[in-house]
């Protein structure tokens, strides 16, 4: 199979009702003027063994990478567009079967997110399996979210739970092997699946601050709204919203808490927000079932607490 026949049979259809993708024919897209509105662009990659185990069935690895990397558009409000996606496949390891999850699971997450295939490569190499993704949202300047614009006295929220897809990626590591039972384990799917709160987000966007995305671990990621706004912050512990089933782990003593607040993965969302404006989102956090908690305040004095102490930690690429 070569390159042409490859995004032919495979990719081509994933674009077919994008006119900007030019049937992915050309070597770009052209996307269409917005007119008064911005675009948003971010990059990330995902690599097989780094990202995910390595034994992950490629349609769950590429979905979970695309929800990942949508999740960045989210943290700034911002809709969900198009991405462009490029692919290394091991050279030795190529098959229609592995090409038929690929797709797959690229269809899965364009459905969930409501964006479009507009282009991409595609290689091979001897290594691991690897996605370079490219997402464009779009919006207004005004409605977008920053890391900074926290102020002193307001409200550090999270949505959703953490830590499922931390005990959800060490049971993965655990196994060493992909079986069909894989996607009816709860914590196992909240790995696979990252969260898409790009709608509740963009509807409380004039209400909130500041926001950024849990991806390398709630503390780490909360000090990072603090930091860019000049602010301290205190986090309750008690606070934090932990699911039941994690709940029933933690007190077996399987895992600790600083582990789940520690580490990556979540892709919920922190955002801060005025004592004023709380009951707003938590009203649109219940008609888009969204739970939302409040763990935090920020604070004058440029200090990182949990529980009145000194805390750091979280994860890193390097």
């Amino acid at each position: 199979m070569d390159e042409s026949f490859i995004i032919n049979r495979y990719f081509k259809p994933l674009s077919k009702n994008f006119e900007e993708a030019l049937n992915l024919s050309d070597d770009a897209a052209v996307l269409k003027n917005l007119k008064n509105k911005n675009l948003v662009v971010s990059v990330d990659n995902f690599i097989y063994g780094v990202h995910c185990p390595k034994y992950i069935s490629i349609s769950y690895g590429v979905n979970r990478a695309i929800l990942a990397a949508i999740s960045d558009l989210s943290a700034m409000a911002a809709k969900p567009y198009c991405i462009f996606i490029s692919i290394t496949l091991n050279k030795n390891n190529i098959s229609t079967k592995l090409l038929i999850s690929l797709k797959k699971g690229i269809s899965k997450a364009l459905k969930k997110t409501n964006a479009f295939l507009a282009g991409g490569d595609l290689c091979s190499s001897s290594g691991e399996i690897s996605f370079s993704i490219t997402v464009i949202g779009e919006g207004f300047r005004k409605n977008f979210l920053h890391r900074s614009g926290a102020k002193p006295d307001e409200l550090l929220c999270i949505s959703g739970n953490i830590g499922d897809a931390k005990i959800g990626l060490d049971i993965l590591l655990k196994k060493k092997k992909e079986s069909k039972n894989l996607q009816k384990n709860y914590f196992i799917k909240k790995f696979i699946n990252p969260p898409i709160r790009n709608d509740f987000i963009r509807m409380i966007s004039h209400k909130v601050s500041s926001c950024v995305d849990i991806s390398d671990g709630l503390i780490f990621d909360s000090f990072k709204l603090a930091s860019n706004s000049e602010c301290g912050i205190e986090i309750s512990s008690s606070k934090i919203p932990i699911s039941l089933k994690a709940k029933t782990i933690l007190k077996r003593k399987h895992i600790s808490l600083n582990d789940l607040i520690t580490a990556g993965d979540d892709y919920e969302l922190a955002f801060s927000v005025s004592e004023k404006n709380l009951e707003f989102v938590k009203k649109v956090g219940k008609i888009k079932k969204v739970k939302v908690s409040v763990i935090g305040k920020f604070t004058k004095e440029k200090k990182f607490l949990l529980d009145g102490k000194a805390f750091s930690g979280g994860y890193s690429h390097f």
